[in-house]
């Protein structure tokens, strides 16, 4: 007997116990989109022009004066004509009064406060040869990222689901509380280093946690709202960003929001599918023992005797520890690794790109923000249903395919038109954005439970390599400005076919072995938990209760993939 089996028939597949467990790691999702996403505020760039040698009260940012007129040449920026952010005359006592002639400012900047009060950027004074800086610290962060989700899907597929994410929780609140107290970049960036790595990890070891909790039917409802409260994470922000306009304040706020997080060393639940699959079946038995009595259900005895009952195996795999190498060993299992990991590569570099970037399009940076993440959250809905209706794969490559149709639009947008730009940009960012969600989703279905979470964090490390190259892809705008847009545009459609060649999962049972694995996607027999046959395909019966394993031959359907 499986656990799916146990779930069906006796827990529920959604009982009080699942839902508890769900509740908990939608709960996570708030503080972990807020923490991705806090660049965007934290080191945003105010408008700026150079420091005055005779500054004083009439020459600051904003006010202009006959001396500032006279020191600061003026430049043409996508049509619009503004002081000069890195150039000042080369004249006696900051003036033009000598020369013609511009040099690079001598004495600093001085920054618009209307938006902003203070940022990293400003703080560090991280504008015009510096700027690049800037570009770094996202990057920075991104490796973070990526190499957290490496480390946690290691050890949580080793010690546990539990005990990764009450680490991650506290790594990602002490290292943030201390990042909004330094007065050194370089501190800084080491800080948001490990708040990367913390965040990543607890958002995905606790959504596979879920995910193996649950029932079959469940996972796409469940899946999705937890890719949504990261989306919610995203308004938080900008709502939060907007009255806490010190970059400092900003930080504090969002570690704080970790605190009550805490608590899940108490709250959170073990998977059971983890411990079945590790063979620890005495805790798999208590665990199962809690949840029937929270669910309010009874459990017979030869229940837990057949569910914690080894599997048939051969000696050497009883006690066997996964590794990286096991994804990679069935040819199988290596295409969907390889092609999940670049899809997600192709959508992490232009899912921060718009999303970081559309704090900077014209008009109010925290409209702009916000209303991004709303129209994500509403389209993220309509993707839900979707996935119900149409499975996986449609619904995450067509919107990768829509993204990219967007970002080739912005790209063949004259400059002038920032209207234009500005509501393409949202497009693609809140199609991107239900592709990222949907992505979220689907990619723990496709590897099987003993290597899920590594596999899940192998994903995810390559596409922070995408991470760490989108701000400099940006850059690419100083040799030609539509050539980022362009790049975004490609990588998503690129994207969005490779997303095709992978299996589709909707309704049929979450793979447990390598075995399972390397059957996954091809045309197989369910078992469907009933003595009844038929033929009927499975994407027009919904989503379909089974057993843990696909198995042949005996009281089976045909499954289409589609």
């Amino acid at each position: 007997m499986e656990y799916e089996d146990v779930l069906r028939q006796y827990l529920g597949e959604f009982g009080r116990y699942q839902k508890l467990a769900a509740l908990l790691i939608v709960l996570v999702g708030p503080s972990v989109g807020a923490t991705m996403f806090a660049q965007a505020f934290l080191a945003a760039t105010p408008a700026h022009h150079c420091r005055l040698y005779q500054n004083d009260s009439s020459a600051m940012y904003g006010h202009p004066s006959e001396s500032l007129n006279l020191s600061v040449p003026m430049e043409n920026v996508d049509g619009t004509w503004r002081y000069s952010s890195c150039l000042m005359y080369n004249g006696t006592g900051g003036t033009s009064a000598g020369s013609n002639q511009t040099v690079r400012c001598r004495d600093g900047w001085e920054y618009d406060q209307s938006v902003y009060h203070s940022t990293v950027v400003t703080d560090y004074n991280l504008v015009c040869e510096r700027h690049w800086l800037k570009e770094l610290g996202q990057s920075i962060f991104m490796v973070g990222v990526s190499a957290g989700g490496l480390i946690s899907g290691t050890t949580s597929d080793r010690f546990g689901r539990r005990p990764t994410v009450v680490a991650c929780i506290v790594l990602q609140m002490g290292s943030g509380l201390a990042a909004a107290f330094t007065t050194d970049y370089v501190i800084f960036l080491v800080l948001r280093l490990l708040a990367g790595g913390a965040a990543n990890g607890l958002f995905y070891v606790g959504l596979t946690l879920a995910i193996e909790v649950i029932g079959s039917s469940k996972r796409n409802v469940v899946g999705m709202t937890i890719s949504l409260s990261w989306a919610v994470g995203t308004v938080f922000l900008g709502g939060l960003a907007y009255f806490l306009r010190d970059w400092w304040s900003l930080q504090l706020a969002l570690a704080v929001m970790s605190a009550p997080l805490l608590s899940y060393w108490w709250l959170l639940p073990e998977s059971p599918r983890w411990l079945l699959s590790n063979n620890r079946t005495e805790q798999a038995k208590i665990s199962i023992q809690k949840a029937a009595k929270f669910n309010r259900v009874t459990i017979p005895d030869e229940v837990y005797e057949k569910v914690t009952k080894p599997k048939d195996k051969e000696p050497r795999e009883k006690s066997k520890k996964y590794n990286l190498i096991d994804l990679f060993r069935g040819p199988r299992l290596r295409m969907i690794t390889v092609t999940m990991s670049s899809v997600w590569f192709a959508t992490v570099v232009v899912y921060y790109a718009l999303i970081i970037g559309s704090a900077d399009l014209a008009g109010d940076p925290y409209l702009n923000f916000v209303l991004g993440a709303l129209l994500e959250i509403g389209l993220s809905l309509v993707g839900l249903v979707a996935m119900e209706k149409w499975g996986r794969r449609p619904v995450v490559g067509g919107f990768l395919f829509l993204s990219g149709a967007a970002c080739l639009a912005v790209a063949a947008t004259p400059t002038e038109r920032q209207d234009v730009i500005r509501y393409i940009s949202l497009l693609g960012r809140c199609a991107i954005g239900v592709a990222f969600t949907t992505l979220t989703v689907y990619s723990p279905e496709v590897f099987p439970t003993v290597v899920r979470t590594m596999g899940v964090g192998v994903a995810n490390m390559s596409s922070r390599a995408g991470g760490i190259l989108s701000p400099f892809v940006s850059l690419l705008a100083d040799v030609w400005p539509p050539l980022p847009m362009l790049t975004f545009g490609i990588l998503c459609t690129l994207g969005g076919a490779g997303v095709f060649s992978l299996p589709e999962t909707f309704g049929i049972p979450l793979p447990d072995t390598l075995e399972d694995g390397e059957k996954l996607g091809r045309k197989q027999q369910t078992k469907i938990g009933t003595t009844d046959k038929t033929t009927e395909p499975e994407h027009n019966r919904g989503p379909v209760v089974v057993s843990g394993h696909v198995i042949c031959d005996n009281d089976v359907f045909h499954h289409e993939e589609f």
